[in-house]
């Protein structure tokens, strides 16, 4: 079967993709591919750089992989300036840079809403909009309680049960952790539907497009 992958500037392998890489079990995700249809072509977002096992687990399924750099993205440092809520979605949509007749049915957010305060989620929010439908699935990691910490790390796929690390070359945004709570109350185009805590303290958790 045939992948095609495409990606905003930065989305390509970077340095930091050579670094040894360990494993976390997943539990959920698994739980994902019984919800998609795998009949036709999957239209997947991730968002993060392209790392080769994520590709690799990807190409057993007909699927278009869009990646997104927003762990490197401006909006890590216009979110704490003087810009509107309109004005971080635009930009945020500018970067995403997707056509727009794309809609997304599994969208890979790993751990990244933790690094947007509440104005930047919700603009997040409302950029993300366009390219979803009922249907859409998500995957995410939020927290249980707000003084969990989050690693400067990148998240792949080995397996659908495992996921791999790899620690993330260059300083470490700023993060802004988001109780599952808050996060459904800033992410409105998502329900929750399950949630796992994990032994750090983050809650992974699936959810659904509510549109």
């Amino acid at each position: 079967m045939n992948s095609l992958f495409t990606g905003t500037a930065g989305a390509v392998p970077t340095p930091a993709v050579q670094a040894m890489s360990r494993t976390q079990q997943t539990l959920l995700f698994p739980t994902l591919f019984k919800r998609i249809k795998l009949d036709r072509r999957l239209s997947v977002l991730e968002i993060g750089p392209a790392l080769p096992e994520t590709i690799e687990f990807f190409s057993q399924f007909r699927c278009r992989l869009h990646f997104a750099a927003m762990y490197t993205d401006p909006v890590l440092e216009m979110q704490s300036g003087e810009y509107t809520e309109a004005d971080l979605a635009e930009h945020i949509e500018r970067s995403f840079g997707f056509p727009k007749d794309t809609r997304f049915d599994l969208c890979l957010f790993w751990d990244f809403l933790n690094y947007l305060d509440d104005k930047a989620l919700r603009a997040f929010n409302t950029a993300l909009r366009p390219y979803l439908y009922k249907s859409t699935r998500a995957h995410a990691f939020t927290v249980r309680t707000l003084n969990t910490k989050f690693a400067n790390q990148l998240y792949g796929i080995e397996q659908a049960h495992m996921f791999s690390i790899r620690p993330r070359s260059g300083k470490q945004a700023r993060t802004t952790p988001h109780t599952q709570a808050i996060l459904v109350n800033l992410l409105s185009n998502f329900d929750i539907d399950q949630g796992m805590l994990l032994p750090d303290g983050r809650l992974e958790v699936l959810m659904t497009a509510s549109l």
